[in-house]
C-alpha cells in the first residue's frame, strides 16, 4: 500500500513538473527577444514591405505592439516611447500600401463586374426576341414614359426628404424623425434602382436590335417651332 502511494506521488510530482516546463516553454517561445530599439524597427520595416493584405497590416501591427510592450516592462516608459517613435511612420507608409493595394484590387473588381455585366447584356441581346421596327420603337417609348413618371415620383420624394431635413433641424434631431428620414432615404434609393432597371431594359432593346437587325432605334423629339418675328 505504502509503496503504491509513493508511485502515485512521484507519478503526480512528475506529471506536475512536465506541465510546469510546457508552460514555461510556451512562455519562452512567444517572448519578444528585444536588440535595441533601432534594429527592432528595422525588422518591423523589412516585415512591412511584404504587407498584400489587411491580415498582413494587423499582423505587423500586432507585433509592433508586443514590441512596445517588452521595452516597457523590461526597460522603461521612456524607451517605449521611443520605439514607438520609430515604429509609428513604418505603420502609416504599410497603411498607405496596402490602402493601394486596396484601391487597385477595388479597381481590378469594378473592371470585371463591368466585363461580366457587358458579357450578360450581349447574351440577353442577342436571344432577345424581336417585332418590327415599330414595335421596338413603340417599346422605348412606353419605357420611356415609364421612366419620366418615375422620374416626377423621384423628384417628389427628394423635395419632401430636404423639407423634411430642414424640420429636423428645427427639431433638435429627434430620434423618431431621424427613424422617419431613414425610410425616406431608403423609398428614394428604391425609385432610383427601379428607373435605372427601366433604362436597362431600354438599353438592351437598342443593342438587341442593332445586333440582330442592325437597326439603329431613335425617338426624336418633336422640334419647337420657332415663333414667327414680325418686323
Amino acid at each position: 500500500m505504502k509503496n503504491n502511494r509513493k508511485q502515485k506521488a512521484i507519478l503526480a510530482t512528475i506529471y506536475t513538473l512536465f506541465v510546469v516546463g510546457l508552460l514555461l516553454g510556451t512562455r519562452c517561445e512567444s517572448r519578444i527577444h528585444l536588440t535595441t530599439p533601432e534594429k527592432d524597427a528595422q525588422h518591423l520595416a523589412e516585415l512591412a514591405e511584404t504587407i498584400h493584405t489587411e491580415a498582413d497590416l494587423r499582423e505587423v501591427e500586432r507585433l509592433a505592439a508586443q514590441y512596445e510592450i517588452a521595452y516597457r516592462e523590461s526597460y522603461n516608459g521612456a524607451k517605449a516611447l521611443y520605439f514607438k517613435s520609430l515604429y509609428e511612420p513604418i505603420l502609416d507608409e504599410a497603411g498607405e500600401r496596402r490602402a493601394a493595394f486596396r484601391a487597385e484590387e477595388d479597381y481590378l473588381n469594378a473592371q470585371e463586374t463591368m466585363l461580366n455585366n457587358r458579357i450578360s447584356d450581349l447574351d440577353m441581346a442577342w436571344n432577345m426576341s424581336l417585332g418590327s421596327e415599330a414595335e421596338e420603337l413603340a417599346k422605348l417609348a412606353e419605357n420611356d414614359a415609364t421612366i419620366a413618371a418615375m422620374r416626377t415620383e423621384l423628384d417628389a420624394l427628394i423635395a419632401a426628404k430636404e423639407q423634411y431635413a430642414e424640420e429636423i433641424i428645427e427639431a433638435g434631431y429627434p430620434q423618431h424623425m431621424l427613424d422617419k428620414i431613414g425610410t425616406m432615404e431608403a423609398e428614394i434609393i428604391a425609385k432610383s434602382k427601379e428607373v435605372a432597371e427601366v433604362e436597362h431594359k431600354s438599353s438592351i432593346i437598342i443593342l438587341a436590335n442593332k445586333l440582330q437587325q442592325n437597326r439603329d432605334l431613335m425617338i426624336f423629339e418633336q422640334p419647337v417651332e420657332a415663333p414667327e418675328m414680325e418686323f
